[in-house]
């Protein structure tokens, strides 16, 4: 077995996706949101359990889901307070914290907090909490200007992990390698050793068509 690639297990993907063949190694976690869990079966691939609701929703479908034998060995929350997105992020965090002692969330999933805003004022105020509680953060592709890098900076700033959201797979490439850039000036953010070391921070993508990612990722290298 050869040495990891840099996009190794960079796509979290849809529930039910075809089998990537070849492509298996590029494939990191299986998305399963809550309202599917009923229908959800255990498999091979970690969970990645994507709620539908907000923080007061986290502890129901995660224990369901280890009831399930589904793990999860993540799990995804969005902001949804767009006035007070600081307020919510604590909510979500007393909301994990319950999930664990409680036991149904394990110790070790990563509890992935979406933010939807721009990288300024009380949306840095709730990745600040996040970061304060380390957690990950779910960074969205699909904003314009440059929220993308200003985000990524953001979660670097704060020594926190994230996954990205939206758009495509060469866009989730380029916030690979955005963050690469950031995370060490002097390295070429297309060089596989940079990539493979910003992959400590920059996870994984939500891939919702695999087939056509598999594909862009072998043309890409």
């Amino acid at each position: 077995m050869g040495d990891p690639g840099p996009f190794d297990g960079f796509l979290d993907v849809a529930d039910g996706s075809a089998d990537p063949g070849a492509g298996s190694a590029y494939v990191g976690s299986r998305v399963v949101l809550d309202v599917d869990l009923p229908s959800a079966a255990p498999g091979d691939l970690p969970v990645r359990l994507v709620l539908t609701g907000g923080a007061g929703q986290l502890a129901g479908p995660a224990g369901l889901a280890a009831r399930r034998g589904l793990g999860p060995a993540a799990v995804e929350v969005a902001l949804r307070d767009d006035t007070d997105p600081a307020g919510n992020a604590r909510r979500v965090v007393a909301a994990v914290d319950d999930a664990r002692a409680t036991g149904r969330l394990a110790a070790d999933a990563l509890v992935h907090v979406a933010v939807s805003g721009p990288p300024a004022g009380r949306w840095l105020d709730a990745a600040d909490e996040v970061a304060a509680a380390e957690l990950a953060l779910t960074l969205p592709l699909d904003r314009g200007g440059d929220d993308v890098p200003g985000w990524i900076d953001a979660a670097l700033d704060r020594e926190t992990a994230f996954s990205l959201h939206g758009a495509d797979v060469r866009a989730a490439v380029d916030a690979l390698r955005t963050t690469a850039r950031l995370w060490e000036p002097g390295a070429a953010p297309t060089d596989p050793a940079a990539l493979l070391a910003a992959r400590r921070w920059c996870r994984s993508w939500r891939c919702p068509d695999l087939a056509a990612a598999v594909a862009d990722l072998r043309e890409l290298g």
